[in-house]
């Protein structure tokens, strides 16, 4: 089976909750009869990267080519292909993308990425035999919940509506996340593809080891990983929490691992608001090869995301590394989580947007070590069960095959 995945950078250059659920996958799929190449179309991130890879070659045994050279390693520069030159770079990914598998006789995995889709949308009409894959994790207008500037929504809206109306009629396959997105997708009308059911997939043995402490960190301490975002993951609620609880735990922080984000300002505000500089450290992002140690030194790991139509459609990937970790997870009731986990038993859950319950959880878990690692190792049994990337991956690849 020949398999070809079109994304924007390369996913073992990215620290992204998209970017480990695809390595997951690829990386499970690498043990079963896939022939996989990589084309990435937006040039590279890092010089690192660049001068390692260069054009083409194998990386991970996995064949990759960049349909782009250009160094993007700061967010001018990406500023500048986004806002300034993406109209002509789209015509050239077309071309490209269209001149390198215009006779290819395999299957197209794409990233949701409105250029790319269009690219391979064009493809299909020049090429009959490609077949067109497809994953999703979340609902396609979830940047319309959260905040951004006016051009990322209407280019957020712009992907959504060319997914819906024109790109999901010529899909030979979709495999989605959740059940809720599998019901939301499935009323649509035919021509419709087909779906697979492929939950929340994690890399176990990244998690399966002793690791020292990075510099910046000092024991005992909360981690939070993720985004940092109010109306995707709840910072606001999670520093709020930690301000109820902090006396009790003097020793304790609570680090905030994740890139600037629109609301992050208002967090550095409200850290200084609660004179709480020396308790609660903003630290920024980490590369993906350090956030296994981060999680693994943790005393506790959080994830205070509020009810929102992000949460129902998706399934947070850290939930997946936070459980495969065995470190005791303080989570909120939303979406299909409570499907997975059970409240002190291998989780310990909060109400979704509580202050209160969210201290509550994570008091819960501090005050008692011996039952709070009890159940972090049953968190790490419900991972290895319903998460393990070799078994979701070899149900990816049974579909696959059937397409």
């Amino acid at each position: 089976m020949n398999l070809i995945i079109i994304t924007t950078y390369n996913p073992y250059f990215s620290n992204s909750a998209s970017a480990n659920r695809l390595i997951s996958l690829v990386d499970g799929l690498k043990n079963e009869e896939v022939e996989i190449q990589f084309l990435f179309t937006n040039g590279y991130q890092t010089k690192n990267e660049k001068q390692e890879l260069g054009k083409s070659g194998k990386y991970k045994n996995i064949n990759y080519l960049y349909l782009s050279t250009s160094l993007l390693d700061n967010i001018w520069k990406k500023r500048w292909q986004k806002y300034v030159v993406s109209k002509l770079l789209f015509l050239l990914l077309k071309y490209k993308i269209n001149k390198y598998l215009k006779k290819f006789n395999g299957i197209v995995w794409p990233e949701n990425d409105i250029d790319i889709l269009k690219s391979v949308w064009y493809l299909k009409k020049a090429n009959k035999n490609v077949k067109i894959f497809m994953e999703l994790s979340e609902f396609p207008d979830i940047h319309n919940f959260n905040k951004g500037n006016k051009y990322q929504k209407l280019k957020s809206n712009k992907r959504q509506l060319f997914f819906e109306n024109h790109f999901f009629q010529i899909m030979n396959g979709l495999a989605l996340m959740t059940k809720t997105l599998l019901k939301h997708y499935n009323i649509f009308s035919n021509p419709k593809p087909s779906f697979l059911h492929l939950p929340m997939t994690v890399d176990l043995e990244r998690f399966n080891q002793l690791l020292p402490i990075l510099n910046k960190f000092e024991q005992p301490y909360i981690a939070f990983v993720g985004v940092m975002d109010n109306a995707k993951d709840g910072v606001n609620i999670l520093i709020d929490s930690f301000k109820l609880i902090h006396n009790k735990f003097p020793d304790l922080k609570l680090y905030l691992i994740g890139g600037w984000n629109y609301d992050t300002p208002s967090h550095l505000e409200l850290i200084k608001k609660y004179q709480l500089e020396s308790k609660i450290k903003w630290l920024g992002e980490f590369e993906r090869n350090q956030i296994p140690s981060i999680v693994l030194n943790a005393k506790l790991l959080v994830l205070p995301r509020p009810n929102s139509k992000q949460a129902q459609g998706g399934f947070p990937t850290k939930l997946g590394e936070y459980l495969a970790s065995g470190i005791p997870v303080c989570a909120t009731t939303v979406g299909e989580i409570p499907d997975y986990l059970v409240n002190n038993e291998s989780i310990f859950f909060a109400e979704p947007g509580s202050i209160d319950s969210f201290a509550n959880a994570m008091e819960r878990s501090l005050s008692n070590d011996e039952f709070s690692k009890k159940v972090g190792i049953k968190g790490k049994e419900v991972a290895q069960t319903h998460f393990n990337k070799d078994i979701q991956a070899h149900k990816l690849y049974e579909f696959l095959k059937s397409l």
